[in-house]
């Protein structure tokens, strides 16, 4: 929960906001528009300490007139999504904006491991796609802190949902929150394969060498000379002769007793 009454949900929102790390949006139901269905959540930046500020607990203000420092920041991640219907149905949207292109700080590791979707999640063809960005791909020094599955949606624009309710512990003493992810059906895969395979191209299979392919592509006579065509005749008796030799090699030898 929030550890200020001055610090709402609308608080951690406008700092998310305004410090243009996310684009929220409410999706609301058609027949009854005072319904919010789900949120969809883009994220356009995460801001590291260093350049919110060189001093952490340095305060911004809001446009609201409230202050915030970066630990409010990092809060603001995790508190976001507490919205929550009656029924508890609603879920959030979540995805990296096209143009998402910054580095990750190391607490962003614990927030994917809590918000972020899971290989149970994702689809067999998904994980054939991350497998092979992991053997292909070139990651930085810092990169290599990180999850590959978190740099491949990141990376190549992967969604999912997130959703959130109450369970209660089998000895009915805690009441807590627990988030659940899901996989997006309607998501193309083939869509972003296309650009997976495009950045980080298999390599091609080598082809077999026929045994016979040099001669074969010496038989054509057409428009060879006398001398060419003498060339190609003693390299048919040459070949001939070193497969006769070979045969003798191959051959099993008599013993006696």
């Amino acid at each position: 929960m929030p550890s200020s009454p001055s610090k709402s949900l609308k608080y951690y929102r406008n700092i998310l906001l305004e410090t243009k790390s996310v684009e929220i949006k409410p999706i609301k139901d058609r027949d009854h528009p005072e319904i919010i269905l789900y949120h969809s959540l883009y994220i356009h930046q995460i801001i590291s300490q260093e350049a919110f500020s060189s001093r952490p607990y340095e305060l911004k203000l809001l446009q609201s007139k409230l202050q915030y420092n970066y630990s409010d920041y990092i809060d603001a991640w995790y508190t976001i999504f507490l919205h929550q219907s009656e029924d508890f149905s609603h879920s959030w949207f979540i995805n990296f904006d096209n143009k998402f292109k910054s580095s990750f700080p190391y607490w962003f590791l614990h927030w994917w491991e809590k918000h972020g979707p899971v290989d149970e999640i994702l689809p067999v063809s998904v994980l054939e796609l991350i497998r092979h960005y992991t053997k292909k791909a070139k990651f930085s020094k810092v990169d290599l802190f990180f999850p590959k599955q978190l740099l491949f949606i990141a990376k190549y624009k992967v969604p999912w949902i997130l959703k959130w309710s109450y369970r209660i512990t089998k000895d009915a003493r805690i009441f807590a929150r627990q988030f659940s992810v899901k996989w997006w059906d309607k998501f193309e895969v083939d869509r972003i394969a296309k650009y997976v395979y495009n950045d980080l191209p298999v390599e091609p299979m080598p082809r077999p060498i026929s045994p016979t392919g040099s001669i074969r592509s010496s038989l054509s006579v057409e428009g060879k000379s006398k001398a060419e065509l003498q060339e190609i005749a003693r390299q048919l008796i040459l070949q001939a002769s070193q497969m006769d030799d070979d045969e003798d090699n191959d051959s099993p030898s008599s013993s006696s007793c």
